[in-house]
Parts: structure tokens; sequence; C-alpha cells
């Protein structure tokens, strides 16, 4: 599966993670220009960059710009690391980290008339939608066409039966 494909099931999946594309590699360098990894937001990889210390630091980076959505650019030296540099191949490698962030998140608490409506709005301002209430019958694809996940539980269960987090907005009906 190509990497690519692989940002797309990110975006699919509605995770977060991060593209790291080797930009320009000069001198000698593990990898060369256009070598790809992505990082994914529990710092788990596919890909690579270059292996050793320069894919630890590129990995920590694109973790920091996941929870910040900016962008980076990354110059590495690889000659001396009694200097910190990251290897001693001889070369310099820049690399360019792109977020790939979830759609934010609208929980909408209620599947009635009010939350069905509220469900329709957030799906056309662009959100990933999940629908709960502690009703089987108003948490339903029937019931609530444009959702995209339900979640039949009562309040206090909400945090443990679906994820909460900073790409969340919850909507009481």
């Amino acid at each position: 599966m190509s990497i690519y494909q692989k940002v797309v099931e990110l975006e699919e999946s509605n995770k977060p993670g991060a593209l790291c594309t080797i930009i320009e590699a000069t001198g000698s360098a593990p990898r060369h220009e256009a070598s790809k990894m992505i990082v994914y937001g529990n710092g788990k990889i596919t890909g690579t960059v270059g292996g050793g210390e320069i894919e630890n630091r590129v990995i920590q980076e694109a973790l920091k710009a996941i929870e910040d959505g900016k962008t980076r650019h990354l110059t590495y030296s690889l000659v001396d690391p009694q200097r910190g540099d990251v290897g001693v191949c001889g070369g310099t490698v820049e690399v360019y980290v792109e977020p790939v962030l979830p759609k934010p998140v609208a929980l909408v608490i209620g599947g009635g008339h009010v939350g069905k409506t509220v469900v329709h709005l957030a799906k056309w301002l662009g959100f990933h939608t999940v629908v709960s209430d502690d009703r089987p019958e108003f948490c339903t694809p029937d019931m609530v066409p444009e959702a995209d996940e339900f979640v039949v539980c009562s309040m206090a269960e909400i945090p443990e039966k679906t994820k909460i987090d900073r790409f969340s907005y919850i909507i009481l009906t």
C-alpha cells in the first residue's frame, strides 16, 4: 500500500497524523529526496526518512505538528554528533512535516428533531458527526441519516463510549 493510501486512510478514519517528506538531501545522507514517512498520533510510523536519530527527531517534531496544527521545515546536518548533529554520513537533509488533522467532531447529545437538525447543520459545515441518545429508537440512521456515528448510552457513559479530545465539540440538544 502506498504512503498516499495511508494518508487517505488517516483522513477516512478521522485520525491525526503527519506526512514527513525529505525535500532536499545534499552530500551523503541515509535517504534521498521524496522519501516519506507518516507519523501517527500515537507515535507509530509507516515509511522512513532515514532511521536512527534523524528519524527520532522528525517523529518528535511531527507529534508537535499534530498537536499545534502547524507545518515544520526541518534541517539536519549529518556530520558531527559531538556538535549535536543527527549522524555522521557527511550530508544535510531537509524535511517538510505536514500535519494531517482530523475533521472537527460534533458530538450531538440527543437524537430528536432538534438533534437531527443540528447534525444536518454540523455535517454541512464539515464536521464529523456523532449522535448520542439513551433512547435506541432515536439513535439510528433512519432517525438521523446524516450522522457518521451512533452512540446509544446515558450521558454519564458518553466519555467511556466515544473519544472526546481537542477536536471535539459537544452540543446538548
